[in-house]
């Protein structure tokens, strides 16, 4: 009988051990990271496509809000964060995020003269525009 309660609080022990640490890591995951000050662009943005790849999608945001605040100065480099930015909201379908970002790059593009910028950017966000569903565009 003593064996069997001892069985019982090392059970019990054991599952509030994983309880806690699974809501410590959920903790750490949604906190956002620090973004040391000597990173590059091209650093910034790996670290954000690593959070994405790994499920942490308001990492990879808090990223690439990093990026545009530190080198959106480069109009290159904040067109590539804000696709980012609008492409994630796409895949995760939250188009009333996606549809203003998606417009504001393709404003830019509109507004400035052919080749200013790379044309890829142009490309991909007239892809995501394609997604969005009718009832959103129609709401602008």
């Amino acid at each position: 009988m003593k064996q069997l309660v001892i069985k019982k609080t090392v059970f019990f022990s054991a599952v509030l051990a994983v309880a806690l640490t699974g809501a410590l890591f959920t903790a750490c995951q949604t906190s956002n990271p620090e973004v040391p000050a000597n990173l590059t662009a091209r650093e910034i943005i790996q670290k954000a496509q690593n959070a994405y790849n790994a499920g942490r999608e308001k990492q990879a945001l808090y990223y690439y809000d990093t990026l545009i605040a530190r080198y959106g100065m480069n109009t290159v480099t904040y067109i590539e964060g804000k696709y980012e930015i609008a492409h994630i909201y796409v895949k995760a379908k939250k188009w009333d995020k996606a549809l203003p970002v998606l417009k504001e790059i393709k404003n830019l593009y509109d507004s400035s003269l052919p080749g200013s910028y790379p044309g890829e950017y142009l490309k991909m966000v007239e892809n995501d525009l394609a997604k969005v569903p009718e009832k959103y565009l129609k709401q602008e």
